[in-house]
């Protein structure tokens, strides 16, 4: 799997999915038809455009495609931010849309870097510190969904803020004060105490839909890719 793919995969920290970015060379990801009724979908593909537009010229941009299974995986996301957003009068209501975008930014401009052979020796240890962390928290994730009553906020608030630093100390010596901001942003919203009650809560408006993030999950790691 690319990095860029992974990364996607990752960033997310409680969900995953299948094959997240592929290559047009091999005529795998065509990009959807915007408005078939995917928030998550159209708001994805319009950060993802618009960033790939910079890098059409070189080439570089051209094979990094979103699939159907990451489509998915966002359409949930945001179906848990929205819904939390619109309850909570703690959360901007806009924010979920910017979390999402942001994620798709990342996951391509690290994947960029790596394309670019940007990245030095020592990353690769910083790429393994996310992989650990990203991976503990999900399946953390997944027994605090499966284990009625398990659900420990200060764990996996805790959990969440490693990905952060690992994130951080990977991209702070290659991309902007802007990108190191839109990670913030991520996680400000993930580790957010009125969002992670929202969704753990045992009697949750939101639980089948986390539900589906899980099974996400499970298939990730069952796949090796978490």
């Amino acid at each position: 799997m690319e990095l860029q793919s992974w990364l996607l995969y990752h960033l997310v920290a409680v969900p995953d999915c299948n094959q997240v970015m592929q290559s047009a060379a091999t005529g795998g990801g065509v990009y959807p038809a915007a408005g078939t009724g995917s928030r998550a979908r159209d708001l994805g593909l319009r950060a993802q455009k618009k960033l790939l537009g910079r890098f059409a010229s070189t080439g570089t941009g051209r094979s990094l495609l979103i699939d159907d299974a990451t489509t998915s995986l966002l359409d949930n996301l945001y179906k848990l931010m929205e819904k939390t957003a619109k309850q909570s009068p703690n959360l901007d209501k806009k924010q979920p849309e910017k979390v999402l975008k942001n994620i798709v930014k990342l996951s391509i401009k690290i994947g960029l870097l790596h394309r670019n052979q940007q990245l030095v020796p020592g990353d690769e240890e910083k790429i393994a510190e996310i992989r650990s962390s990203l991976r503990s928290t999900a399946m953390s994730v997944v027994s605090f969904y499966e284990l009625d009553y398990s659900f420990d906020k200060p764990y996996l608030t805790k959990a969440l803020e490693r990905c952060r630093s690992a994130i951080q100390n990977l991209i702070k010596p290659h991309l902007t004060d802007k990108s190191q901001d839109r990670c913030d942003l991520v996680f400000d919203f993930l580790t957010h105490p009125d969002f992670l009650d929202s969704i753990f809560r045992q009697d949750s408006e939101q639980r089948a839909t986390l539900g589906l993030l899980v099974s996400d999950i499970n298939k990730a790691l069952d796949a090796g890719h978490l």
